[in-house]
């Protein structure tokens, strides 16, 4: 599964076509996601002056001690606010984004009971977040963001079903990477 994301995240860098830009692309990844179980990976692309693009894969393979196997995608559209003083893609910047996500987790002890079940999950999330972006010139690049998001999920046990689960989290970003 990371050489499938590994290979998403390369296929995309090198589908777009660079501009004249110092920094036309970023790829990074949470440091506190994958310290949790969630290997995660974003390649953000610029679209010309003010804004860009961004694509996020995730691999879950374990939530709070919890063995899961699960997989994420996400896309988003920036805006720069400081693009008149700032190179993009470093700044002030809104990001609405959309994202998938679904996930099966193996041998809950949900009950105390020693009894154990298998969930699989499945959500859909819509969210906006503000942030800033640094970019050195040799490349490193660091992102926070935070923002609120809407998401949906439905999922089974071996015993039941349930559907409409939703509600308003917050979205927070902390990502490093590399841009070039």
């Amino acid at each position: 599964m990371k050489k499938l994301i590994l290979s998403l995240v390369l296929l995309l860098s090198l589908s777009f076509s660079g501009f004249a830009q110092s920094h036309s692309m970023v790829i990074k990844t949470s440091p506190i996601a994958l310290a949790f179980g969630n290997f995660n990976v974003t390649a953000e692309k610029t679209l010309g002056s003010t804004s860009s693009v961004l694509f996020s894969v995730s691999y879950i393979y374990k939530l709070l001690g919890i063995e899961v196997n699960g997989f994420g995608a996400q896309a988003g559209y920036r805006y720069y606010f400081t693009n008149a003083k700032k190179e993009i893609p470093a700044g002030f910047y809104v990001n609405p984004q959309v994202g998938y996500s679904s996930n099966k987790f193996e041998s809950i002890d949900v009950l105390g009971t020693g009894e154990t079940e298998t969930y699989k999950t499945s959500s859909i999330n819509i969210g906006v977040e503000v942030g800033y972006q640094w970019v050195w010139d040799s490349g490193f690049a660091l992102d926070l963001g935070i923002g609120p998001k809407y998401y949906t999920m439905s999922g089974d046990t071996e015993q039941a079903s349930f559907s409409g689960t939703s509600g308003i989290l917050p979205s927070l970003t902390f990502a490093i990477g590399y841009a070039f």
